[in-house]
């Protein structure tokens, strides 16, 4: 088996923001689709994945993208047509009644759906824009929003349905941190404001800020794959799972000042362990480059726990954007979500403008592939353009 790749070796592709932004929400959707057939299927049940099939869980042609990208998308347009206060005309904005009223376009008239139709929505998202729609329009936003906390609040409303979605925050706000954070914190609120799926939202949207700004602006220069694991061992937890799953153990010896830290992160950090273990102790799956763990060790369940440590596992655990998607898929269960997690992270990092005829971290033969075959990616594309004209103007 060929050594892995140090993560201190590991930096990201450099790139305008603009690439990034168009090819973090272009995976996202990518992978998605790629993950649909295999979700709700039990790991290591169905043959390995690795190009575009037809959904039979809703009877869907190969290359259509679920309710993650839907969501994603809903969220990025949001953003990027709100009217801003004031109405001066100027569009851009955040705003929480525009974001549900996007959600609510989505659901019944199938608005930002692959196919002109929603298929497939969460429970919880559910329950969240039927309280929404039960609210008077002349209510204010925050007695909508405190309606919906007081019914969704609990620890049994702590699915993905946020954190999948959340990536335009950070790919909008990348230039301020503390922003960009808060604003994934509000966006999670609209439907998950369980305390978790917030905390959850704010630290994967820090981690793609701190990615845009090493790959676009060099503020982070020589940024490395053992600086993303330092980032989420030491971020400021306040729920005590998310901690627990991402931190060090507090039976950790100190991390040292110099010498050998990867080793260190290795030998002590959760994540980091089990890629060491499962590299260790079991086989390649045929077809693949990589072993995958077992579902106890690594679940991928729609809670928003399990999708984000298998996310941030296969982004650890592989080199490439193909090779880290093609695992994520293939954890079969809340497959399509962790996919498009990972692709959101997995495109910042990797992603670079396309060379005809040249393999890259991002582009390869398999890759350009699931693009041709994505479902309305003019939709997607356009979509993003739209978000990065409002980060653009952001920074101005």
């Amino acid at each position: 088996m060929a050594r892995p790749l140090r993560l201190d070796a590991q930096i990201p592709t450099p790139a305008s923001a603009s690439t990034k932004i168009q090819l973090a929400i272009l995976a996202t959707a990518m992978i998605d689709a790629l993950g649909g057939p295999p979700e709700f299927h039990e790991r290591f049940t169905f043959p390995l994945i690795t190009g575009m099939q037809p959904n039979n869980n809703f009877n869907l042609p190969p290359g259509v993208w679920t309710d993650d990208t839907s969501m994603t998308l809903c969220l990025a347009q949001s953003l990027s047509l709100a009217t801003r206060s004031g109405n001066d005309g100027t569009r851009g904005n955040f705003d929480e009644r525009e974001q549900l009223e996007a959600y609510k376009a989505w659901y019944r008239k199938g608005k930002l759906s692959a196919i002109g139709r929603c298929f497939d929505i969460g429970t919880t998202i559910r329950r969240a824009l039927h309280i929404y729609e039960q609210c008077s329009p002349d209510d204010e936003i925050g007695i909508v929003l405190e309606r919906i906390a007081a019914q969704l609040g609990g620890e049994s409303s702590s699915g993905n349905g946020s954190l999948m979605r959340v990536l335009p925050i950070g790919l909008a706000y990348w230039r301020d941190e503390g922003l960009a954070k808060e604003h994934a914190r509000r966006s999670s609120r609209t439907t998950h404001p369980n305390a978790l799926c917030q905390e959850a939202c704010e630290v994967w949207t820090a981690a793609i800020v701190r990615v845009m700004q090493a790959s676009t602006m060099g503020s982070r220069e020589n940024y490395t794959k053992l600086d993303l694991v330092k980032f989420f061992a030491e971020f400021a937890y306040t729920d005590s799972k998310l901690q627990k799953a991402l931190s060090l153990p507090s039976s950790a010896p100190p991390v040292p000042t110099t010498g050998e830290q990867e080793e260190y992160y290795r030998k002590h950090h959760p994540i980091l362990l089990l890629i060491t273990k499962t590299s260790e102790h079991y086989s390649n799956r045929e077809g693949f480059s990589k072993p995958i763990p077992r579902t106890e060790e690594l679940p991928s369940t729609g809670y928003v726990l399990h999708t984000l440590v298998a996310a941030l596992y296969c982004f650890l655990a592989t080199e490439t954007f193909e090779e880290g998607a093609i695992m994520a898929v293939n954890l079969g269960s809340d497959a399509d979500t962790v996919g498009a997690v990972y692709a959101g992270l997995a495109g910042c990092w990797y992603g670079g403008k396309e060379k005809a005829g040249v393999d890259d971290l991002f582009w390869t033969n398999r890759t350009r592939g699931w693009r041709a075959g994505l479902v309305q990616h003019q939709l997607v594309e356009e979509v993003a353009n739209g978000l990065v004209v409002f980060s653009t103007k952001l920074g101005e």
